[in-house]
């Protein structure tokens, strides 16, 4: 059973729970990690490592509430780590806040340990001949129940948890509502699974908890003390360590032997389970959790280091340790039922052959050995591991780093290319009338040598001079149509050296006769003495292009066209260290409204009239100039004009020196 869910809208596809679940319980579906209940442990690995707050925990603090409310007897039972969840609060100070809250008692769930660890140490005695696996840690047993078949060596014995819930209802108070409160968010789930429900009616987070206090305006530290109610634990209150089990049950961990093993972590506890599934390890006993001990689980909710959590834990337990009472309370609660089993909730995903596996990573280009880079960026160890997932629908193409970046440098370039057709369509009126006009020269001078040539009555210096004139408007009209061919083709970047001079003067000559035909005067102040720039000259072109007619676009009236480039330094007139090439595009416009001018340089965001544009220009403009590690800055005032400015790096500080030579 899951508990946690997604807010599909914060997730930010980072894949940060992916890498680190230790199941492989999250699926992805656009973009977005969402936890699979039926494969979910519920370790909260993924909660804790999601920096949006996308994956959240089942809040229960509206159940409790309602069960203060409603009933008279409530109990609460805290989690051995407790002290280092409340590191400033005394331990009686705590159960007088918790009895403010609404409590009719507060007791501890270490007595439980103390129970189980009993069971533990006469479990190991019987000598089963085969590896016994602690069932404490709920993310153990649901590891087990759903990716391993291993039930039978799964110790058949109950969580402190639920033993000091079977404790209270099957002695102590039997009409008492139970809460148990930790740092555990498995917990959670432990208590709906149909083996041990029934005793623990809502599993409570240190956090939660401390949400309910707060909401009340209850201090833990200003509040009388009390004391808990119950059988008293001892020892066992370092339950909530590393290796705490192990000394709590009186078992030998000495490095030299074999018979006991301790293991924690995510990674560990793979490696383990299938060395005993494989037979490859043999202890009689393996304590094995997820934690670090309770005080590293995923809501400890403090900032002290695990170390210092030990340190108050062991503290504490050694101060209110009485071995008397809790021998005498033991004896009292002999009878207490630890058992329990276990339900085979193993899931089997499908696996893919050999050959489906190379078409998935022919799909995102790993079509050689040396293609699959293993590289961990999607979240799995291998390109193998996550062809596997592909195959079995828990991960999607995109989340191949390299795939990903091949696939929107592919995009970047259509884009580029839909843009400047996009430029060619808007240019077209005014290319067709410029065109026409050496066309009409030309067709003029035919004719009148047609005449001439009928009547016999010019000299063959009058015929060449009628050549010469149409061989310059022919040339004229190529130059044009040349150009425009340029500046349309489908070409793969090419960084060289480049005069900036040269790109404006190209890209201004495409769109001249347009700014003529609205009445637009261009000033042109160009820099004769500017260092050179490593670019593409295209890419640069279809920059400066666009940039030109929307700011002739942008003064259907007429005004003037400013062109002008400096030499600046980050930005600002020359001083520091970083020298610029800065291109500004001046226009006496309609300007834009300062409310528009974040939104510029956003794909398909246009502030043109319907069929004028589809407002991809700036945004391929800012990605054009964005590789080519400048930027664009815009200035504009409604009614006054815009300016866009554009910032290129001087090639490696020098102005002359030509890399390839």
């Amino acid at each position: 059973m899951a508990v946690v869910f997604t807010d599909r809208d914060k997730c930010k596809g980072c894949y940060a729970c992916i890498r680190r679940c230790p199941v492989r319980s999250i699926k992805v579906t656009e973009g977005r990690a969402e936890v699979i209940k039926e494969r979910c442990i519920a370790c909260g690995t993924c909660v804790t490592v999601c920096s949006q707050k996308a994956k959240q925990v089942q809040n229960d603090t509206g159940a409790v509430w309602r069960l203060l409310e409603g009933y008279p007897s409530v109990i609460a039972i805290l989690d051995p780590s407790f002290p280092a969840a409340f590191p400033d609060v005394p331990p009686a100070k705590l159960v007088g806040a918790l009895k403010k809250l609404g409590f009719s008692e507060v007791m501890e769930a270490a007595f439980g340990a103390e129970l189980i660890s009993r069971e533990y140490n006469r479990l190991i005695g019987e000598d089963r001949g085969k590896p016994i696996l602690a069932t404490h840690c709920p993310v153990v047993v649901a590891y087990v129940e759903k990716y391993y078949q291993l039930l039978d060596q799964l110790a058949p014995i109950v969580s402190p948890m639920i033993a000091m819930g079977r404790v209270i209802k099957g002695h102590y108070d039997p009409k008492a509502k139970v809460v148990f409160i930790g740092p555990c968010i498995a917990r959670k789930a432990e208590i709906q699974d149909e083996k041990v429900s029934g005793v623990i009616d809502v599993a409570l987070t240190y956090a939660e908890l401390k949400d309910m206090l707060a909401a009340k305006g209850i201090e833990p530290h200003r509040e009388a003390e009390s004391p808990f109610s119950g059988p008293r634990p001892s020892l066992a209150r370092m339950f909530a360590i590393s290796g705490g089990p192990i000394q709590v049950a009186g078992l030998s961990q000495d490095t030299w032997k074999s018979d006991i093993l301790v293991v924690e972590g995510r990674g560990r506890i793979s490696e383990a389970v299938r060395g005993i599934l494989h037979g490859d390890i043999k202890p009689k006993f393996v304590d094995i959790r997820l934690c670090p001990g309770s005080i590293g689980g995923p809501a400890m909710d403090t900032d002290l280091s695990v170390l210092r959590c030990r340190e108050i834990v062991i503290d504490y337990a050694l101060k209110e340790a009485d071995a008397a009472q809790t021998e005498r309370d033991l004896a009292q609660y002999a009878t207490i039922d630890l058992s329990r089993h276990f339900t085979n909730r193993y899931i089997a995903l499908p696996s893919p052959s050999e050959e489906e596996i190379k078409e998935i990573l022919a799909e995102i280009g790993k079509t050689k050995p040396e293609d699959e880079l293993n590289c961990g960026a999607c979240g799995y160890a291998s390109c193998q591991e996550m062809a596997v997932a592909l195959y079995q629908g828990l991960a999607e193409t995109e989340m191949c780093w390299h795939y990903l970046v091949e696939k929107l440098e592919a995009t970047q370039a259509d884009l580029i290319q839909a843009e400047k057709l996009t430029s060619l369509g808007q240019m077209a009126a005014a290319i067709a009338h410029e065109v026409n006009n050496p066309l009409a020269g030309v067709l003029v001078y035919t004719r009148l040598l047609s005449r001439k040539l009928a009547g016999d009555a010019f000299s063959s210096e009058e015929a060449q001079g009628y050549l010469t004139k149409m061989e310059a408007e022919i040339g004229r009209s190529s130059r044009i149509i040349r150009n425009l061919l340029d500046f349309a083709r489908q070409s793969q970047p090419m960084l060289r050296l480049l005069d900036i001079n040269q790109v404006l003067e190209q890209s201004l000559s495409l769109v001249s006769h347009q700014a003529e035909l609205q009445n637009i005067k261009v000033i042109t102040e160009l820099s004769p003495s500017l260092p050179r720039v490593t670019a593409d000259f295209d890419q640069l072109q279809q920059v400066f292009t666009n940039l030109i007619l929307n700011a002739i676009q942008a003064m259907p009236e007429g005004g003037e066209l400013t062109l002008r480039t400096t030499l600046t330094t980050d930005g600002r007139p020359a001083e520091g260290k970083r020298d610029w090439v800065r291109v500004d595009i001046q226009d006496t416009g309609c300007g834009i409204p300062k409310e528009d001018l974040n939104k510029l340089f956003t794909p398909f965001f246009t502030t043109k009239e319907k069929g004028k544009g589809v407002g991809l220009g700036l945004a391929v403009a800012h990605g054009i100039i964005g590789r080519h590690k400048g930027r664009i800055e815009v200035e504009s005032e409604v009614g006054r004009g815009t300016t866009f400015s554009v910032y290129l790096e001087v090639h490696g500080g020098q102005k002359d020196q030509d890399p390839s030579r």
